[in-house]
């Protein structure tokens, strides 16, 4: 159970109604970390703003996207982010054997999805280890600077949002 109130799903306050509106059209419902966010409104429209645009948003692919966040979540020990981001792997069309790889950072048949796995997990624990040379691999397998700042931009959000949910110890229940 969550440790604060979760705000209800149904909301009319003139400045969380529209918002979770918007990611009912998305998702389907306001999970949990959007219900936390929506005690304060302005909390809620820029995690909101911060999660359309990076996901949304530049060179790599959701399917990408969605294993960063898989993995990341698997190094700060996120089980309801871990749950969430199998489903969207799952909806994506990855098998359980491909995202037990993804959890475990062992993809051998895709190099290029193994470099960026490994890049962001040192990234989420340790990222004073990353060298020149981890960059120069990404660049080597076609990723430019860009990429690589939306990799590290993705871990960075997905980083701050398990801290927050552990925290708040949001279940998937909630």
């Amino acid at each position: 159970m969550a440790r604060i109130q979760l705000q209800n799903e149904n909301c009319e306050d003139a400045e969380i109604r529209p918002i979770f509106d918007e990611i009912i059209e998305r998702v389907g419902k306001v999970p949990a970390a959007y219900r936390a966010f929506g005690r304060h409104s302005h909390i809620l429209q820029a995690n909101w703003n911060r999660t359309k645009n990076i996901l949304g948003k530049g060179n790599l692919s959701i399917e990408l996207k969605e294993a960063i966040a898989y993995r990341v979540s698997t190094e700060n020990g996120c089980t309801f982010c871990m749950t969430i981001h199998k489903q969207n792997l799952e909806k994506l069309g990855q098998t359980d054997e491909r995202i037990l790889n993804i959890e475990k950072c062992e993809v051998v048949d895709d190099e290029k999805l193994q470099l960026v796995l490994r890049f962001v997990s040192i990234a989420t624990k340790t990222p004073a280890e990353l060298t020149d040379d981890d960059f120069d691999q990404l660049k080597q397998n076609g990723f430019s600077e860009e990429d690589i700042l939306e990799m590290l931009t993705v871990m960075e959000m997905y980083t701050g949002y398990n801290k927050i949910i552990v925290a708040l110890g949001l279940k998937i229940e909630d």
